[in-house]
């Protein structure tokens, strides 16, 4: 059962939500206005899914819930927002899992939300390969780098760099690149 926090100004539009949500066997962990949002409260909700209904989310919400979105790595869905191009991408750009502009019914909500859910991680998987790819990159070049010190220094081959620096990550057990780093470190003490 999805845990869901609902973050609505308009008292009846949240009861109604909190109602609908709890008969589509979603457990409502609490209800907060826009000037109660932050981070604490909202990670002592511990919620799964954030959903937002605005009518109008201003560009203040949209960073609020960008900030929620990225700090908290939760699915926030928007429902009741505007159709305008611009507020559609200013909402996917703070990472609104789920935008809807039409008046929501209750039988939708658990679509909605399985939408929002699968599409939220879906993203985060791709950053999560995106930061490895560049974390991967930059050891890449620390690497190489500690190699050209060593074939400049030593005369080795760059292969035979690669070699020494490999086994002596494996015989002091640590990762190639902390012994790059090393080397490198070394490099710029003695210069």
């Amino acid at each position: 059962m999805k845990k869901i926090l609902i973050i609505d100004d308009v008292r009846d539009r949240a009861a109604w939500l909190k109602a609908s949500l709890e008969s589509a066997d979603f457990d409502v962990v609490g209800v907060l206005t826009l000037a109660q949002v932050e981070e604490c409260s909202i990670q002592a909700a511990s919620a799964d899914v954030i959903v937002v209904d605005a009518n109008a989310p201003g560009r203040d919400t949209l960073e609020q819930i960008s900030q929620i979105s990225n700090t908290l790595e939760k699915p926030v869905v928007v429902l009741g927002a505007m159709k305008d191009q611009r507020s559609i991408e200013v909402a996917m750009r703070a990472g609104v899992s789920a935008y809807v502009t039409h008046t929501v019914q209750a039988e939708d909500l658990r679509g909605i939300i399985q939408v929002a859910t699968a599409r939220f991680a879906e993203h985060k998987h791709l950053r999560d390969e995106l930061k490895e790819a560049k974390n991967q990159l930059v050891e890449q070049k620390l690497i190489d780098r500690a190699k050209v010190i060593l074939i400049a220094d030593h005369g080795y081959s760059e292969a035979d760099a690669y070699k020494r620096m490999r086994s002596m990550a494996m015989s002091k057990g640590k990762r190639l690149v902390e012994i790059a780093e090393a080397i490198i470190l070394a490099k710029e003490l003695s210069a």
